[in-house]
């Protein structure tokens, strides 16, 4: 609970630290918009190169499937 206490005084002391400097919020506020926008953007590329490798290891999987078919028996 310490811990949490100590976080809330140093969030509030920075806070009125910025108070002075509305410039110092807007770069925060930049900050963390860009944070955002940056996590959502990896996670779409993420989710968009899961989808590709797992269609590949479909077309794959076909593929292989197709080879052994049409193999002949060695004699």
């Amino acid at each position: 609970m310490n811990a949490f206490k100590a976080t809330g005084e140093v969030a509030s002391s920075a806070i009125d630290a910025m108070k002075s400097t509305p410039l110092a919020i807007a770069l925060l506020v930049v900050n963390i918009g860009f944070l955002s926008f940056a996590t959502y953007l990896l996670g779409k590329v993420a989710a968009n190169a899961a989808e590709r490798n797992k269609s590949q290891i479909e077309l794959i999987g076909t593929l292989i499937k197709e080879i052994r078919e049409c193999r002949q028996p060695l004699r």
